[in-house]
């Protein structure tokens, strides 16, 4: 939203902004109650978010907590709660292309990197069911583009 509110002003050298180009801003608005409340939601309910994010993975077949050998719980709750506080941050100012482009291209390298990528992908399809325990259906939809991004992005 910032990015398009910036190139918004610079188009509007000498003239008005016609209602297309305006419609963003509108759109935004109009869900700018339901981002504030989600985000206040998982702000102040994100250790339980995590905890259950946590459970769920823990109760999967497969375990997620250790590679090579090595136990990457530590790691894995620090990820965790990076992802969601900058997915919040995003939706919050509708921004998604600096999550994309920032935080989400640097942590697939790394996933890739460490051959994480199937980890990666039931990891982030996991978050997206986990939070609808903790947003109305309003607040879910302007979050769910986040995680969905997150797990696109991240497990490709």
């Amino acid at each position: 939203m910032l990015k398009q509110l910036g190139r918004l002003n610079l188009d509007l050298d000498d003239r008005y902004a016609t209602d297309q180009e305006l419609q963003f801003l509108e759109d935004y608005l109009n869900s700018a109650e339901k981002r504030i409340s989600a985000y206040e939601k998982v702000r102040n309910q994100e250790e339980s978010i995590i905890e259950d994010w946590e459970s769920q993975k823990r109760a999967m077949q497969e375990d997620l907590f250790h590679m090579a050998g090595r136990d990457i719980t530590e790691i894995c709750q620090r990820d965790m709660t990076d992802i969601l506080r900058c997915s919040a941050a995003a939706m919050l100012v509708g921004d998604l292309d600096k999550l994309r482009d920032g935080l989400l291209i640097w942590y697939r390298t790394i996933v890739t990197s460490f051959g994480y990528t199937q980890y990666a992908k039931r990891n982030y399809k996991i978050i997206q069911d986990v939070i609808k325990l903790y947003l109305s259906e309003e607040e879910t939809a302007v979050m769910l583009p986040a995680l969905q991004l997150d797990h696109t992005i991240v497990s490709s």
